[in-house]
């Protein structure tokens, strides 16, 4: 009876054992995801140097794995506060693509003691962005700010590339979105566009009349010029034919259309005496 008490409770004793072992193997398995490496931290000894790659990993359950991406994830902001060099209040939304470098997420563990990267993403990060942006926004007037967007976001994404780099992390993509100036402000910049594409009609119709004036001129020049080249062909003409009118042709030609009347006398010339024909 006492034999079979002992066998009962080794049987339950094995059991538990079996169970507990599972349970603790279930626990430190982890899993790193694809574009992710682990850092673990070792509630004994701190830090480890090792990183895990991605996949599966069997990690003892008084240890703790934090995943930073090291391949590129995509982070935007909405509404940051900037300001402009005349004192403009604007809002911007951005956009950019970063990924934490491989051979620094352990230092990146340990500046932010080991925060998520969600955490660092909407603290750390986006405070960077906005001082990069800043530092560009308030060399430009809010005017200039929409003038030479392209200028200022390429500014803006440079100054933040070399900035979150010194920490670790490698930023690429930066996009600016469209500067939201209070209304106040929104409105005179309004006034200044509206005058300014005012202006550039005003311009265009300007030009407009100045191409038809020419054409005009241009007209005018032809037909003068054609005018004259006329009247230079007529007086060219008319000379030929006085050149070419001799008195003997006159007087042939006067013959040829006399009709026999008695009345017209015409003075035939040429010969060694004048013959007159017709006539009284």
């Amino acid at each position: 009876m006492l034999k079979t008490g002992k066998a009962k409770l080794g049987a339950v004793l094995v059991g538990l054992a079996i169970i507990l072992g599972g349970v603790l193997a279930i626990m430190s398995i982890t899993q790193v995801d694809q574009g992710h490496i682990g850092v673990v931290y070792n509630r004994s000894g701190g830090v480890e140097k090792q990183t895990l790659g991605q996949g599966w990993h069997f990690v003892s359950p008084w240890k703790k794995v934090t995943q930073y991406p090291v391949a590129m994830e995509t982070v935007s902001y909405e509404d940051v506060p900037l300001a402009t060099k005349d004192g403009k209040p604007l809002d911007i939304d951005a956009t950019y693509n970063y990924a934490n470098n491989p051979e620094k997420v352990v230092d990146i563990f340990n500046k932010f003691k080991g925060a998520k990267p969600e955490v660092i993403e909407n603290t750390f990060l986006q405070s960077r962005m906005k001082d990069a942006a800043l530092s560009v926004t308030s060399k430009y007037t809010i005017l200039e700010i929409f003038q030479k967007r392209e200028q200022i976001k390429t500014e803006i994404e440079q100054e933040f590339i070399k900035d979150a780099n010194k920490y670790g992390f490698v930023v690429s993509d930066f996009v600016l979105g469209t500067p939201k100036p209070d209304e106040k402000t929104q409105k005179a910049i309004q006034n200044v566009v509206d005058a300014q594409q005012k202006l550039e009609a005003m311009n265009v119709e300007k030009q407009q009349a100045e191409v038809q004036a020419e054409k005009a001129k241009v007209e005018a020049q032809g037909k003068a010029d054609a005018a004259i080249i006329k009247a230079k062909a007529e007086a060219e003409a008319n000379k030929v034919v006085s050149e070419s009118l001799t008195p003997e042709v006159i007087e042939m030609k006067r013959i040829e259309k006399w009709d026999g009347d008695k009345n017209v006398q015409t003075k035939v010339v040429g010969s060694d005496s004048d013959v007159i024909v017709g006539g009284k």
